[in-house]
């Protein structure tokens, strides 16, 4: 086909080509070729959202440029985040993912982007009769505006943690401390439902009081133990107006009786996943909850990302098209006998059939359990936005690109983009191209 019609292809052909470009770096790079090509992006808002495979977010660690990494094609992205100093800072995520902040106590209490430092939501002052977070707070932000951060310490042999949760309307954090007779903060689950605080723990922590709840706080003992499986981490999330809880276990003769070693092939058969569902138990106790089983087969038109500090399940429609199907459950599973400086493997675990499949292997610095899971929703800017972005944009300027890869790096090729009316075509680098046509809350700080 002759190169000069390549723009001139139809708008809903390339409609159906971007529909099905489920890498956000495909994605930008597509809108990036021409006008009539990022054009097309602009019609189909009126048709249909576009949606993109979710990324995972590293843990800051307060020494190397935020990490993002799209495990479907095992590709890392860098960007510099507004703050180079302090205590390190834990995630603040939206409860369907689609969003993340942190959270900044000075001047003033408030959520900023991780990219920019930009204010996004002004918070009031914790309490001063509460003390001090010992440690930076992680927290969710749900569909209906309510803000809870919840932090937890160890202090001899008991598990103590802090939750300060504001609802809509609320002038004043309402602020939880509660004490367990426990040091494994994996057998803590802390999220808002239904208007309480619902804390899932084992069994043997609790007292009678617990399982009547107490005011707001609601605790939960956790789903029980299979026979012959080792619990690793239990994840807490909402789903259709209902709350699950999601539990990742391995056999416990892994990895003896699966090759003797410790492997990726041998995870994959000892890896198993249960799902369950809360309920009131209907005994004589008002508002006692418990976890019932919730089969796969039901969650065949969901798929779950399991996270920190939030999981959250996605339509299988909104994804449709992307090479990936309802029914499963994608996590970060850390096995340091795999790969020593690389323990961190993300599966996907297939909840009708209960097989589970290798994804991909994260970089180094990768925490075991404080990934999180970002779900955007993809926007260009409109035509004239760009015009002006460019015309303010040195391009002798360094460009900086953060690739494991150096296939990739070498894969970054040159295109050629008329930018505008009346503005000469330049060549510039398809890291350009990208950086100015991301979203907004993205713009001019991620390099891909």
């Amino acid at each position: 086909m002759d190169s000069t019609m390549w723009p001139e292809l139809p708008p809903d052909v390339l409609r159906e080509v971007s529909r099905h470009l489920g890498d956000a770096r495909d994605f930008v790079h597509f809108h990036a070729v021409c006008k009539p090509w990022r054009d097309s992006h602009e019609a189909a808002r009126t048709t249909r959202k576009q949606w993109v495979l979710p990324w995972l977010l590293a843990p800051d660690n307060n020494k190397t440029p935020l990490r993002l990494r799209c495990v479907f094609s095992r590709t890392t992205y860098g960007a510099r985040p507004p703050f180079s100093e302090g205590r390190l800072r834990n995630w603040v995520a939206s409860a369907d993912g689609t969003a993340v902040w942190y959270l900044a106590e000075r001047p003033s209490l408030s959520l900023r982007d991780p990219l920019t430092g930009a204010v996004t939501l002004l918070l009031p002052p914790f309490p001063q009769d509460n003390g001090r977070w010992e440690s930076s707070p992680s927290g969710v932000v749900y569909s209906d505006g309510t803000v809870l951060f919840r932090c937890l310490s160890v202090h001899d042999d008991t598990t103590k943690f802090k939750v300060a949760l504001l609802r809509p309307g609320d002038l004043a954090w309402m602020v939880v401390e509660r004490t367990f007779k426990s040091v494994d903060l994996y057998d803590l689950y802390i999220c808002y439902y239904q208007g309480k605080i619902i804390i899932t723990v084992d069994g043997p922590v609790m007292t009678p009081d617990d399982e009547a709840g107490v005011g707001d706080v609601l605790v939960v003992p956790r789903p029980c133990e299979l026979d012959d499986y080792y619990h690793e981490r239990s994840y807490v999330l909402e789903s259709r107006g209902e709350l699950l809880c999601v539990s990742i276990y391995t056999n416990q003769d892994y990895p003896e009786a699966f090759g003797g070693a410790a492997s990726v092939p041998g995870l994959v058969r000892a890896l198993y996943v249960s799902v369950h569902t809360l309920q009131e138990e209907g005994s004589s106790v008002p508002g006692k909850m418990r976890w019932v089983r919730k089969h796969g087969d039901l969650l065949a038109d969901r798929m779950l990302f399991l996270g920190w500090p939030s999981s959250f399940a996605v339509d299988a429609s909104r994804l449709s098209g992307h090479a990936v199907s309802g029914g499963c459950a994608y996590f970060v599973y850390w096995d340091d006998g795999v790969v020593p400086n690389r323990p961190c493997c993300v599966f996907r675990y297939n909840l009708i059939d209960n097989m589970a499949k290798f994804v991909d292997r994260l970089p180094e610095g990768w925490n075991r359990s404080l990934n999180t899971w970002l779900f955007h929703q993809p926007s260009i800017a409109p035509s004239e936005d760009i015009g002006k972005k460019f015309t303010e944009m040195n391009l002798d300027d360094p460009i900086e690109l953060y690739l494991d890869d150096p296939i990739e790096v070498r894969r970054c090729f040159v295109v050629r983009m008329k930018i505008g009316e009346g503005l000469a075509k330049k060549e510039i680098m398809t890291s350009v191209c990208a950086d100015a046509l991301q979203d907004q809350r993205w713009g001019r700080h991620l390099h891909a």
